[in-house]
C-alpha cells in the first residue's frame, strides 16, 4: 500500500532546495515557446506532435547551452521549416527564484542542520573534468556564432574607420 507523500506544489514551487527544479522549469517554458513558433511554420504535412517535442528538447538543449532565442529559432526555422527567414521573436522569460529569505526579526523556517551544513568540495578529477567539458561547450558554440559573411562586415568596418 502507498502512502501520501508530503511534497506539495506549494514547497516545490518556494523552497530552496527546488531552486534549480524550477530554474529549469522556466527553460522549458521558454523552450516550448520556442518549439511552438517554429512548429506553425512547419509545412502541414510534415506537422507531427513528436516533431514539436523534438523541436522543444532541442531548444532547451540549446537554451542549456545559453544560446540566445533568436539564434535557437533561427537554426530550428533553418532544419525542420526549410526557410531562411527568422521568425518573430517570443516574450521573454525571466529567471528569478521563487524563495524569498525570511524579514528581519521573524525565525526562519529552515532547520539549524541545512543552515551549519557545510558545502562538500568536489574532487579534483570532477572539478578537472567540468572545466574541461565546459572550454568544449563555449569553443562548440562559438562555432555557431560565426558567421562567414561576418569577416567582410569586420574588413568593411575597419576600411571606414581606416579612411576617417
Amino acid at each position: 500500500m502507498r502512502t501520501r507523500s508530503s511534497l506539495t506544489g506549494e514547497r516545490v514551487k518556494k523552497d530552496p532546495a527546488f531552486r534549480k527544479t524550477m530554474q529549469f522549469a522556466g527553460l522549458l517554458a521558454k523552450a516550448s515557446r520556442i518549439g511552438s513558433a517554429v512548429y506553425a511554420l512547419v509545412p502541414a504535412d510534415r506537422k507531427q506532435h513528436s516533431l514539436y517535442r523534438k523541436l522543444t528538447g532541442e531548444a532547451m538543449t540549446w537554451l542549456k547551452y545559453q544560446w540566445k532565442e533568436t539564434d535557437i529559432i533561427e537554426y530550428l526555422t533553418k532544419q525542420y521549416a526549410g526557410q531562411e527567414k527568422p521568425v518573430s521573436e517570443p516574450r521573454v522569460t525571466v529567471l528569478r527564484t521563487n524563495y524569498h529569505p525570511p524579514r528581519p526579526g521573524l525565525r526562519s523556517t529552515l532547520p539549524d542542520v541545512v543552515k551549519t551544513t557545510p558545502v562538500k568540495r568536489l574532487s579534483r578529477h570532477l572539478r578537472a573534468w567540468r572545466q574541461q567539458d565546459k572550454e568544449f561547450r563555449r569553443q562548440y558554440n562559438q562555432t555557431f556564432r560565426e558567421y562567414v559573411w561576418g569577416e567582410g562586415i569586420k574588413e568593411a568596418g575597419k576600411s571606414l574607420i581606416d579612411s576617417c
